[in-house]
């Protein structure tokens, strides 16, 4: 009998861990892939995401970002400074197994979960071959379409956005073209953008759509990628889908807690994942120790659902008139300087709502 069994080793299951075993617990991870795993993801991490944790991330640091460049339709170009540097480059692989092994939990990978049973007392975990294993609570870490959510009846269904993403060799001249900078590039689709992180040896490339588009994922991506003079020839494209989170559904169940990309927590803005896979972590393991599983639902709705709902209407706006928004969205000094915040986690999208007619002077100034 463990005390909580975690589904999926991502960083949302690697955080819950860690937490878990910090207050001594007996943890036992679960994971369908073989450890350390290959995790399509861009890779962009918010410095905002070490305070969580009591050691220093710079194992798995590839590069550190000190500026974005936004383009549209590569025809116009905003650079804009990052002196904090609020966001670091790494890669999912070994992000999430460098905190997995800080966790010093139990791990068994290569299981495939296949069903979950719920009784007074304590939860039942099901795998491929008719393995079983028991505590007395479970996260559900599973990633998109979560398995386990499913299982419980917890209605999380909803809209899908796509990602495709490579991991592209990269050359002393390639990497010196993008050097610190991430790389958006918007209106090639819509809704959603490509991008160009680089890490420490090859650049991450890819492109993403929050919603149904009209145009092909693949033909576009390869498209722009070769007017970037970035060549595919050598990499292996991964898709992978992005949650939207939309309503406010129940996270919890008798015994159990959904978190990260498996609670669909995920900014439909720009399809970050990884700050609110490590809160809604910190979150489901708080309502564990305190044995009030209803508290973590509570928990989101109070502190993760406000800010994310408030992203959409920022999505909303940019997707559907993506000139406008760059003209006068992200060539605005103001709005710029606010993401950096964002990043850092002293503002949110509410307070940016809030703060809309500070950016309006800014609008003028581009018209």
């Amino acid at each position: 009998m463990n005390d909580v069994i975690i589904v999926g080793a991502g960083i949302a299951g690697a955080s819950a861990a860690f937490f878990l075993r910090q207050q001594g617990l007996k943890v036992l991870v679960l994971e369908k892939e073989k450890l350390p795993r290959y995790k399509p993801c861009a890779g962009g991490l918010p410095r905002s995401v070490f305070r969580y944790f009591p050691f220093p991330f710079d194992p798995v640091i590839e590069r550190e970002i000190t500026g974005v460049r936004y383009s549209f339709r590569g025809e116009k170009e905003v650079f804009v400074p990052f002196p904090s540097s609020p966001v670091v480059m790494v890669m999912r692989d070994k992000l999430d197994w460098f905190v997995l092994e800080k966790s010093g939990a139990e791990v068994a990978d290569g299981v495939k979960v296949i069903g979950v049973e719920e009784e007074r007392d304590r939860v039942t975990v099901i795998a491929e071959g008719g393995y079983k294993w028991q505590a007395r609570y479970l996260v559900g870490a599973d990633g998109a379409g979560s398995l386990i959510a499913r299982c419980l009846n917890l209605n999380l269904s909803g809209p899908m956005g796509a990602a495709l993403e490579a991991e592209v060799p990269a050359d002393e001249a390639l990497l010196s073209r993008f050097s610190s900078e991430a790389f958006f590039l918007f209106g090639a689709i819509t809704p959603g953008y490509i991008w160009v992180f680089p890490k420490k040896y090859h650049l991450s490339v890819g492109i993403g759509t929050m919603g149904r588009t009209r145009e092909p994922l693949k033909a576009t991506f390869f498209r722009w990628m070769e007017r970037l003079g970035i060549p595919l020839d050598k990499a292996t494209l991964k898709a992978h889908p992005l949650p939207v989170y939309l309503r406010n559904g129940r996270l919890h169940s008798r015994r159990t807690v959904i978190i990260g990309d498996a609670a669909r927590l995920m900014d439909p803005l720009l399809g970050e994942g990884i700050r609110y896979g490590v809160k809604s972590a910190y979150l489901g393991v708080r309502a564990i120790l305190r044995g009030d599983l209803a508290s973590y639902t509570r928990a989101i709705h109070r502190t993760l659902t406000p800010h994310l709902r408030a992203a959409l209407i920022w999505a909303w706006a940019f997707y559907r008139h993506p000139w406008a928004s760059f003209e006068l969205g992200v060539r605005n000094p103001l709005i710029n300087a606010d993401f950096a915040r964002l990043f850092e986690d002293k503002l949110s999208y509410l307070s940016m709502l809030a703060r809309f007619p500070l950016y309006i002077p800014g609008f003028f100034r581009r018209l």
